[in-house]
């Protein structure tokens, strides 16, 4: 009688819960780095004496450098092995945090940010495609993915309050510290699991096709961020826009060649694989365009105060984290799809609720329409990527990882760029809110019909199987 080991078996048994709770840690830092920075720029302004430029790309150097480099994360993961490479991100992460947090000057600072955004880089698409590997349903996989899109959303809502707590006791630097001992948990958790994702022989580095892609994310991003200072007919503007397109053309020139591309081309081949994905730049340029629009309308139209500005857009966060467990909990039951539906239909109401508000609209009435635009994201964004994983094979989990979240990244910085041009007339700035809030609700709607028309595709497909097999 060939028994396991009780102890063997009991570690078996643990190992997913265990592998979720190593990659949550990730995604915890990399979005608790993106908040919690933001209540700490007066602070690290005083600190290191810099001016409005310099806490821009304190801010800026992150999120560009995450951006441009997660598609090559992920094909990293995909060749050495994703538990690897999330190893390596997880170290490197930790020491940006201390590179950050021992900063003499600004450049050094900018340098850990920057540093910080290549581990998050590695980080996000490796947890994924680790997830991906030990869930091989379906539904398996989008209630993990839930679970961790959730662990996000509370440290997005606990970041302004815990750099809150230590800039009160501590000064600027805590908030970089604070990852080190983070940091240390994941690499004893990930030393825990056994994965054995990664190492397909036949693909290679494909460095060219990297590089193409990186200088392509960098050149769009940076100028939709700075755009809004220079403006759009600045030469430095067009000119790294035309060299973002330039790159594009050739990164798509180099996979078509390569014998190892980074990204095979032929994942786009697959409609649902490409529609979704297109869902996902959409409803991140709405979805966090709309975040950057009604902080600016309650501290610039209301008269808030910061902290009052934090409180008014909590519940929003709240209830985005709350989307992320109900959809963990239904994904077992109810088509990812069906749930990205709803995700979809309730944020359209909530759009839709602030479009139509009269001038001069109070809190009070559009709190509703918030709630229900935290709740309609936090459903749908996690069914998103587990619905782009289920239609690839899975030794390309990382690389399709990458190409979802870069589709967000570039969703998010396109929306508060084109939004936060509606924001110009400070006396109009209830004006602007409506009318993001309505090219908003007509985004909700096409991203509806096209996820509809998906999977009334899918069913059609599994009738006409079945009635084959009869």
């Amino acid at each position: 009688m060939n028994e396991m080991a009780p102890g063997r078996e009991s570690a078996e048994r643990d190992h997913p819960r265990v592998l979720l709770l190593a990659t949550s840690i990730s995604y915890v830092l990399v979005i608790l780095d993106t908040s919690i920075v933001n209540v700490a720029l007066e602070d690290i302004s005083r600190g290191l004496a810099t001016d409005i430029t310099g806490l821009q790309w304190i801010v800026t150097a992150y999120v560009v450098v995450f951006a441009s480099m997660v598609l090559s994360g992920g094909a990293l993961g995909d060749i050495f092995g994703a538990r690897k490479i999330y190893m390596v991100g997880l170290v490197l992460f930790t020491m940006a945090s201390l590179i950050a947090g021992c900063a003499p000057s600004l450049s050094v600072l900018i340098a850990g940010r920057s540093l910080q955004g290549v581990g998050a880089a590695l980080l996000v698409p490796s947890a994924l495609s680790l997830i991906t590997h030990a869930s091989p349903e379906n539904s398996t996989r989008a209630r993990a993915i839930a679970l961790w899109a959730a662990c996000g959303g509370a440290a997005q809502v606990l970041g302004p309050l815990v750099g809150g707590l230590l800039l009160a006791v501590l000064d600027w630097r805590s908030i970089f510290f604070v990852n080190v001992p983070i940091c240390l948990a994941g690499i004893w958790l990930t030393l825990r699991i056994d994965s054995q994702t990664g190492n397909h022989g036949g693909r290679r580095l494909d460095l060219p096709g990297q590089l193409s892609a990186a200088f392509a994310m960098i050149l769009i991003i940076a100028p939709l961020i700075e755009a809004r200072e220079f403006g759009w007919s600045n030469s430095g503007i067009l000119a790294a826009l035309a060299l973002s397109a330039t790159s594009t053309l050739a990164f798509v020139i180099i996979e078509r060649k390569s014998k190892s591309p980074m990204l095979p081309l032929s994942l786009f081949w697959n409609p649902v694989f490409s529609w979704i994905v297109f869902t996902v730049l959409s409803g991140s340029a709405a979805f966090f365009g709309m975040l950057f629009v009604m902080n600016l309308y309650f501290l610039r139209g209301a008269g808030y105060t910061p902290s009052q500005t934090a409180i008014a857009m909590a519940p929003l966060a709240l209830l985005a984290t709350t989307g992320n467990l109900i959809s963990s909990r239904l994904a077992r039951m109810i088509h990812p799809m069906s749930l990205m539906l709803a995700g979809q239909t309730v944020r359209l109401i909530g759009f839709a609720g602030i479009a139509l508000a009269s001038a001069g609209f109070s809190y009070p009435l559009i709190a509703l329409p918030l709630l229900l635009i935290g709740l309609g994201g936090g459903l749908g964004a996690p069914m998103a990527t587990s619905v782009i994983l289920s239609t690839i094979d899975k030794k390309y989990a990382g690389i399709a990882s990458g190409v979802s979240t870069a589709a967000g990244q570039l969703g998010a910085a396109t929306g508060v760029a084109i939004f936060g041009a509606f924001l110009a007339d400070s006396d109009r700035i209830a004006d602007g809110a409506r009318i993001a809030a309505t090219i908003s609700t007509a985004s909700a709607a096409l991203a509806i019909l096209i996820i509809w028309h998906l999977f009334r595709e899918r069913r059609r497909t599994l009738v006409n199987a079945d009635e084959i097999n009869r």
